[in-house]
């Protein structure tokens, strides 16, 4: 793995690259939706632009703004990690502030641990004090990376339409 490894705020990277990255993200997975799998690439700038709105606007349909970033490795899309800005008591008390999706062909390979770790950094640099982070208890790899980072069970084993998932809490200070 190398070093040049960064985020990018999804503003500054709607490119071919990204729509290729998204379209290695299955469309639904362990109840994590992608939207920007398998649509054309005028639809994808189209999704893209919508989520800039959402970075000041507040999405009516989860009640929340959200920030996207893309994890890049050697200028290849890795990615994607969304912060949820706008927290009401819905979001601090049970749904994820957090999430990351990594594409198919790059799994296994760490960027898990580093997607988290750098989103970790930058909610902390929004302001953040801790962080929710919800996970199903089936994705097994995804539990291994939340509490790698620190995260503690907030919520065990909650009935979700998927199955069951629980709920982390990752506390920044030391972040």
């Amino acid at each position: 793995m190398s070093d040049d490894i960064k985020l990018v705020p999804l503003k500054d990277c709607i490119t071919k690259d990204l729509y290729e990255m998204y379209k290695d993200i299955p469309k639904e997975e362990l109840g994590s939706l992608n939207p920007l799998n398998n649509v054309s690439f005028d639809e994808f700038k189209k999704i893209c632009n919508n989520y800039l709105k959402e970075e000041k606007e507040i999405n009516k349909s989860i009640n929340t703004t959200t920030s996207r970033y893309i994890l890049f490795c050697n200028n290849r899309p890795i990615g994607e990690i969304g912060i949820r800005t706008t927290l009401n008591e819905y979001w601090i008390n049970k749904g994820s502030q957090i999430y990351y999706k990594i594409r198919l062909s790059e799994r296994g390979k760490g960027y898990g641990n580093i997607i988290l770790k750098l989103g970790l950094e930058k909610a902390k640099e929004l302001g953040f004090k801790s962080i929710r982070i919800n996970c199903s208890n089936d994705n097994i790899i995804s539990k291994k990376v939340i509490l790698g980072n620190g995260g503690i069970i907030d919520i065990d084993s909650y009935k979700t339409k998927e199955g069951y998932s629980s709920s982390y809490i990752i506390d920044l200070k030391d972040k």
